[in-house]
């Protein structure tokens, strides 16, 4: 009884602050489509609000937004973006209902027919709708904790999606392959952090480790014109073998071509570079996945100790670099047998043997 009261009494708060808000004429709502919204507080970055209809005959509707709060208290409470949004709609009767039907909501999506007029209002129509948060993931990053992006896979289907097969993707000139030798470090428990590793001799311990760069270009064919964006991609690689250099090599194209495609906006995760938005953005997904990123608030991270990533080590207990090809491989072979890799020997056998199987040719994500 005292939980449902508290829960109560955090949204009646929340929707006064909307009202408060709103005749204060500090809510600037902007709506993007029939089922999303961005509010803007004051001198802030804006939010975006969602709202998935209902299915079938259920009154129930499943609102979002992107703000700290609702990541935190949602969707159990609705924070004051999402009131804003429902009390602004509720004045304004000559609104569609908000639980529309989905090919109501169809009809307002220009025609993907026609002449060369129609095709190009139909895709900048759609170049200009906010990011589907669903598609967004969550990796961690070294030093960074975890970071949302979107899947190579990912960019490639939305591209096909949008623009009909008419783009492209071209590398300019050849990769710079930049390789150093990098001290291989181990936790020392006695000294609570990470120490160089020493061989039998004493002397340091070293491994090869690189770095791939590739240029490349997207062009994209509109009303008859041909648009391009260039970028730089990248890939971390560990050792000197063929298959490492091989996946980085896959990774800094994949790469390349997802931060060229940023330069087209939301449906391509430029929003992404946002602060702000890259605090949560993918955090939902995740959870829905069975995986962990629960979101905290600045005020308590800063004051709790520094969460560990997922830590990976072979056999020997050598730990798994902050290389992605790696892990991805490690992770893969872990999958495949059961067991982790005695050694990083043992997985660069591994995956010499796997590259010796012939496999449909795909792009790395």
């Amino acid at each position: 009884m005292q939980k449902t009261q508290d829960l109560t009494q955090a949204q009646v708060e929340r929707t006064e602050r909307a009202q408060s808000a709103i005749l204060a004429g500090k809510f600037q709502v902007t709506r993007t489509n029939p089922h999303q919204w961005t509010v803007k507080n004051g001198d802030k970055l804006p939010y975006v609000v969602s709202l998935r209809p209902s299915q079938g005959d259920s009154e129930e509707v499943n609102w979002a937004c992107t703000c700290m709060d609702y990541q935190q208290r949602g969707p159990q409470i609705l924070c004051k973006h999402i009131e804003g949004v429902r009390l602004l709609e509720a004045a304004q009767p000559q609104i569609h209902i908000i639980q529309e039907k989905e090919s109501q909501m169809n009809e307002t999506i220009p025609s993907n027919d026609g002449n060369l007029s129609d095709r190009l209002s139909r895709i900048l129509w759609e170049l200009r709708q906010p990011l589907d948060m669903s598609r967004v993931k969550r990796r961690q990053a070294p030093g960074m904790g975890s970071v949302p992006y979107l899947e190579g896979y990912d960019v490639i289907d939305r591209a096909n999606s949008i623009f009909g097969f008419t783009w492209s993707f071209d590398l300019i000139g050849d990769p710079v392959i930049v390789r150093w030798q990098k001290k291989v470090l181990i936790w020392n428990q006695h000294e609570k952090r990470k120490v160089p590793a020493l061989d039998a001799n004493g002397n340091v311990q070293t491994e090869e480790v690189g770095l791939v760069y590739i240029t490349g270009k997207v062009s994209v064919d509109l009303d008859g014109k041909t648009y391009s964006h260039a970028d730089l991609g990248r890939c971390v690689f560990t050792g000197d073998t063929p298959e490492a250099l091989d996946m980085a090599l896959a990774g800094s194209a994949t790469d390349c071509l997802k931060r060229c495609f940023r330069q087209l906006g939301e449906q391509f995760g430029n929003l992404l570079y946002d602060k702000e938005i890259a605090q949560n953005a993918g955090i939902d997904q995740n959870r829905s996945n069975g995986t962990s990123s629960t979101a905290i608030p600045t005020s308590k991270a800063n004051s709790m100790p520094p969460t560990t990533s997922i830590v990976r080590k072979y056999g020997d207990g050598v730990s798994v670099n902050g290389n992605v090809s790696e892990q991805e491989a490690f992770d893969q072979f872990k999958e495949k047998s059961g067991r982790v890799p005695a050694s990083k020997d043992e997985l660069r056998n591994w995956l010499a043997s796997q590259r010796a199987t012939p496999t449909p040719a795909s792009v790395a994500a």
